[in-house]
């Protein structure tokens, strides 16, 4: 009888309980699935989306970057303020998060504490993870790469011949680090120039090393099986990548993105005052002058063309690109404002474009480097202007040059240079088909004057012709135009039209190319204009 009291009461259960058995088991059943949902987006966010996500990068400069070939440092503290930095504190890094930084490349050189086989110091490699968990913690990535190694007469520039050391060396790196999440992401190498082919670059060693570190890490376990992973360019240089010899290595899935510095024009962003560089290139001594302002039209024109090419090799195959290392020299005799400029458009373009930002190179103490832009020990700005926009790049708030782009045929200057003497427009690679050139001539028949449509070949070597007076058709105004088909011309970078006889009597109005297909061409003017409150 109590048994059959209690198999009654056991019924009575199951019955209250049946009411809600299938609405809880659809809540579980659909609460499994948007969990599964969400783990799955986050496990298949592409390379592109975390770099879109990256935001605004910055440098911890002069740090652990630091190197000495000679030297034995009893301290990874010692390496650190080795060129005069301070050490760098969790409190420090953290701070300049609120000015819109949301990416933090942390820059190391290993050389002064691993052998001859790549075995690292286990205080180095402690003091290295204790800075990378100041700034995932914080949800902000962290950039961590092999640094100085690669420099000029250091190991990593003797390329495979040193492949054994860089496997082991990222092999202890990829297994330290293989349970951080996906805010760390690992960068092959920093600007490694080879010792090699009488000091060519190489790209097969560049290809075979990038390729070495895809493998080791994606080997190493943990998380490091779906971390982003950035290959380094040939040079940390864009001109020497993004060109057709620059290879890609594979991803089994697909997760990288491609790194290289940003110091364009070097007269600019690297050259000191009264100090020009000299260099050999075919057995003729070249020199660069340093420049003191940037902000002229044809300085804006070698930007964009820049940022199309990395467009056109890499952004279009959907491979992302990190600017690794921006900026210019404030210690110098720079001028502020055209710092400012510089810096505003960059990182505005970066963040324009989709799926590529860059990464400020910044010393942050005035002495332990050439580039100094945010005091990290007293939280501010040297110049307020540039923190002030970087805030307001990184929510959006800011003039985007596509906005400025012009999609045309045609490309038309009115101001002339060298003391009025010549008119130039940059091609680049465009084509140009035909040129317009009017004129006004004063005090003299123009069948007695003449001026020259000039231009260097593929081989940069100057070519030229004279184009007579005679050949214009005058204009309802007074000028003369000359329409110059120019098809079969092979004209490299620039076409400049020159004043060369009775030029004191030319007054060059406007210079017009026809291009064989449609371009994009920046408006410079309405640009300048837009940015004028900014900077």
């Amino acid at each position: 009888m109590r048994q059959e009291k209690v198999e009654n009461n056991s019924m009575k259960t199951f019955k209250k309980f049946s009411k809600y058995a299938l609405p809880i088991g659809l809540v579980l059943v659909i609460g499994i699935s948007i969990l599964i949902i969400i783990l799955s987006f986050r496990s298949k966010k592409s390379a592109k989306d975390i770099v879109n996500d990256m935001g605004i990068g910055w440098n911890i400069g002069n740090t652990f970057d630091c190197f000495d070939n000679s030297k034995i440092f009893s301290s990874p503290d010692e390496q650190i303020t080795y060129w005069g930095n301070v050490v760098p504190t969790k409190e420090m890094i953290l701070k300049i998060k609120k000015y819109g930084i949301k990416t933090i490349r942390l820059p190391v050189t290993w050389m002064n504490f691993i052998d001859e086989k790549g075995n690292v110091n286990g205080d180095w490699i402690s003091r290295v993870k204790e800075v990378v968990k100041w700034i995932i913690k914080d949800k902000m990535y962290c950039i961590l790469n092999v640094h100085h190694d690669g420099g000029e007469g250091n190991w990593l520039s003797e390329g495979l011949k040193a492949k054994n050391k860089y496997i082991n060396l990222w092999s202890q790196i990829a297994i330290e680090f293989k349970n951080f999440n996906e805010y760390l992401i690992f960068e092959s190498m920093n600007a490694v120039y080879f010792r090699i082919s009488n000091n060519q670059y190489d790209y097969l060693t560049l290809l075979n090393l990038n390729q070495l570190f895809i493998d080791t890490v994606r080997n190493s376990g943990g998380k490091n099986g779906d971390r982003l992973l950035l290959i380094a360019g040939m040079g940390g240089n864009p001109e020497l990548t993004c060109i057709p010899e620059y290879a890609i290595p594979i991803d089994p899935i697909n997760k990288f993105a491609v790194s290289f510095n940003y110091y364009i024009p070097e007269e600019f962003t690297l050259e000191p005052d009264g100090s020009p560089w000299s260099f050999e290139h075919n057995g003729e001594i070249l020199y660069i002058s340093p420049m003191i302002q940037w902000g002229e039209k044809e300085h804006y024109e070698i930007l964009f063309n820049n940022f199309e090419n990395i467009k056109k090799y890499f952004l279009e195959k959907q491979i992302p690109v990190i600017l690794n290392e921006v900026g210019v020299l404030t210690e110098d005799k720079k001028e502020p404002k055209s710092i400012r400029e510089y810096l505003y458009t960059l990182f505005s373009m970066t963040s324009d474009y989709n799926g590529i930002i860059s990464c400020l190179w910044d010393a942050s103490k005035k002495g332990a480097g050439d580039m100094n832009y945010y005091d990290k020990e007293n939280d501010k700005w040297y110049d307020e202007k540039i923190g002030d926009f970087f805030k307001k790049i990184s929510k959006g708030k800011y003039v985007k040059p596509t906005d400025y782009y012009i999609y045309t045929n045609q490309e038309t200057v009115y101001n002339t240079v060298s003391s009025g003497t010549i008119m130039l427009i940059n091609i680049e690679n465009k084509k140009a088909i035909k040129a317009i050139v009017n004129i006004l001539v004063e005090g003299r028949d123009y069948h007695s004057i003449g001026f020259g449509i000039t231009s260097e070949d593929k081989n940069k070597a100057w070519i030229g012709e004279g184009i007579s007076g005679s050949e214009g058709r005058k204009q309802d105004d007074g000028t003369y135009t000359f329409f110059i088909d120019i098809k079969d011309r092979d004209y490299n970078n620039y076409i400049q039209i020159e004043k060369w006889w009775g030029e004191e009597h030319i007054t060059l109005k406007y210079f017009t190319l026809i291009y064989d297909k449609e371009y994009v061409i920046f408006n410079y003017i309405e640009y300048k204009n837009a940015i004028a409150n900014y900077i």
